[in-house]
């Protein structure tokens, strides 16, 4: 434990020193975030959670994060790091799908309920950017970085209540990490706010997780199952159309 302490105050110590000597910059990035590819794909009947497929069904999300450029003593040339976090709804064929669920569950049974899977990525990268200003007031800029993303997927849970019997199916999925990576491009105005598009590709992982069914019977029974799953990969690919300020 002391050891881990002592390393924690010298890294504390060795970086207060590079933010005396280095320059920084520090930028709040705000995204929209639209899923490309496969990861837009899918539907009820091809659909990665669910069924033997590559399909992420993703929808447009959005995502905020923070960019810290580190001068390098070459003009124009600085180190990057930038972590982000980036919400992903469905898709509007499965939000179709899953509203005409509800529709008839709410019909079928005498009380019904559906939450729907979600997207989180965590994604935190080194790289460089590059930065050329024409004059104060306007610049452009190329970047790319390289690093890990946390892949995390939210659960999906169905509830279904008749005369006899309250059942929970749930269906839970592991979060993964996976390299990723990012390119972009923009430009920068007042040397305060950049405008700017980026690639990010968050790699590829297999879908794992676990499906749970509880039963509660109103003669005061109790019933469970549970079982473990794997399905094919996704690979959650995305363009970021971005505005940063500089904090």
């Amino acid at each position: 434990m002391k050891k881990i302490v002592s390393l924690f105050v010298l890294s504390a110590l060795l970086f207060a020193g590079l933010q005396l000597t280095a320059q920084t910059q520090v930028y709040l990035n705000l995204s929209g975030a639209i899923p490309t590819g496969d990861f837009a794909d899918g539907d009820e009947n091809d659909w990665g959670l669910l069924t033997e497929d590559n399909e992420g069904g993703a929808g447009f999300g959005f995502n905020a994060g923070l960019k810290i450029k580190i001068a390098t003593g070459v003009n124009g040339l600085w180190g990057m790091v930038t972590l982000d976090g980036i919400f992903n709804g469905l898709n509007s064929d499965l939000r179709d799908a899953f509203e005409d669920a509800v529709d008839e569950g709410e019909s079928n049974y005498k009380d019904f309920s559906l939450t729907t899977p979600k997207y989180l990525n965590l994604p935190v990268m080194g790289g460089v950017n590059y930065t050329y200003n024409f004059n104060p007031k306007f610049g452009v800029f190329a970047e790319a970085g390289l690093g890990a993303d946390l892949h995390v997927i939210t659960k999906m849970e169905t509830y279904t209540e008749t005369s006899s019997r309250k059942t929970t199916r749930t269906i839970e999925y592991d979060p993964k990490v996976s390299l990723a990576y990012q390119l972009g491009a923009g430009i920068e105005l007042s040397k305060r706010i950049t405008i700017g598009i980026n690639y990010y590709n968050l790699g590829t992982e297999k879908i794992k997780g676990k499906a749970t069914s509880k039963v509660k019977y109103t003669n005061g029974g109790t019933d469970s199952d549970s079982h473990k799953f794997s399905l094919k990969r996704i690979t959650p690919t995305m363009v970021m159309l971005r505005v940063g300020f500089k904090l």
